[in-house]
């Protein structure tokens, strides 16, 4: 019988929560694409009133999934910064090919629909399935082109990384400052454990994967029940030959720019209007990042009012600018190259320096890069934009106007 693995070292159980920051990041872009994709009103045809209701109780739970994703995160940074490292929030760009995670799916941004879809559960599939043959049947509906499934799991990933925690000594493993810790009073995640001992961090990793998987007794209230429960559901509606379309043709893959720093098979936007906005919503994106994993290391106890305020700050750009520009981007044309399609936010990440320890040089990079951007968002407000994105741009403005008192 096979022993199964097992971490030992520091160095590995920091490399292991790298992977998993990078995981849980990727994932939840993935289910915040598809999100975006689904349609709004019954305007834009394609489904009745009834259907409507569902695509909005579609869209809920898929955005509550990826807000969960985020705290998986938040959580996965804590038991970095526990250890001794640093907060890790880079990723590489979409897309990446089935064999560079676990899962054996490949990481993409793509439309709301059955292929996203038979993703997603195979990104949440519990490591200990019972009904696996009930998933291939599910599975194989979703499918149009009759692929072998093969199955991995994030679960495991995350059995490794518990086994660290629970082989090397707690004294010497446990090396980060307490006020370090991230704590639901600062960051709006009710369920953000502070980690700062072995019992801790195994909370942490038992929500993670409670949340995403479920467990053997209730599979239903997790990631992976809400997927499968919402395919089912689309499934059943399609079969009905009502012409029933949810989600808009958004196009597959996109980026902002045709520049080798995105995924080698990523689709450069040809619009310009829209390759504009996409590049917008990449900068902030991007600057929302540097900011909330800069809240992650900081030390609480040298400026706890500056803390609050790039962690309100960064909670505040998610619905208010990124969410917005990412659900119009889908309403503007991704360009001649792809007839039929619309454009979509890529979620790109360039090279940028980090933001530096010192509270008040942090702050000053931070409100010159907003100026920047509200002055980008100013310009293309000259622009014919829908409704959303013109909302995304103003709300950048008012947040710049705030760093620059």
């Amino acid at each position: 019988m096979n022993t199964p693995p097992s971490i030992n070292t520091r160095t590995d159980l920091l490399k292991l929560l790298c992977e998993a920051a990078e995981l849980e990041h990727g994932i939840a872009c993935s289910y915040l694409y598809a999100g975006f994709s689904l349609k709004r009103d019954i305007s834009e045809g394609g489904m009745t009133w009834e259907e409507q209701q569902k695509v909005r109780r579609w869209a809920a739970q898929i955005y509550f999934v990826a807000s969960q994703e985020m705290l998986h995160l938040a959580l996965v940074w804590n038991m970095t910064t526990a250890i001794g490292g640093i907060p890790y929030y880079f990723r590489p760009n979409f897309p990446q090919n089935s064999k560079y995670y676990p899962f054996h799916a490949p990481l993409e941004l793509e439309a709301f629909g059955p292929g996203s879809l038979k993703r997603f559960i195979l990104y949440e599939r519990p490591e200990d399935l019972v009904k696996e043959d009930e998933l291939r049947s599910l599975l194989a509906r979703a499918s149009d082109d009759g692929e072998e499934l093969k199955f991995g799991s994030i679960g495991e990933l995350y059995r490794l990384i518990e086994s660290g925690f629970r082989n090397i000594d707690e004294k010497e493993l446990f090396i980060g400052s307490k006020t370090q810790q991230m704590t639901k009073d600062l960051v709006h995640f009710p369920d953000l454990v502070p980690v700062v001992n072995r019992a801790s961090a195994i909370r942490a990793i038992e929500e993670i994967t409670e949340q995403g998987e479920g467990t053997k007794q209730d599979r239903d209230d997790s990631h992976y029940g809400a997927f499968v429960a919402i395919l089912k559901d689309l499934l059943d509606s399609q079969a009905s030959g009502s012409g029933f379309t949810p989600a808009r043709p958004a196009m597959k893959n996109p980026s902002a720019l045709a520049e080798t720093n995105y995924g080698a098979n990523a689709n450069p936007i040809e619009d310009k209007v829209a390759a504009q906005v996409a590049a917008l919503f990449d900068s902030s994106y991007s600057l929302m990042l540097r900011m909330l994993a800069w809240s992650f290391e900081f030390d609480s106890a040298r400026n706890n009012q500056q803390l609050k305020d790039f962690c309100a700050t960064t909670i505040d750009l998610m619905p208010r600018v990124l969410m917005p520009l990412g659900e119009g981007l889908m309403l503007m044309p991704a360009g001649k190259k792809y007839p039929g399609k619309t454009a979509g936010p890529g979620f790109g990440l360039t090279r940028h320096v980090m933001l530096p320890p010192h509270a008040e040089n942090a702050r000053k990079l931070c409100g010159e890069r907003f100026v920047e951007l509200a002055d980008i968002a100013v310009d293309l407000l000259k622009q014919e934009l829908p409704t959303p994105v013109q909302s995304g741009c103003r709300h950048l403005q008012n947040i710049a106007k705030n760093y620059m008192r």
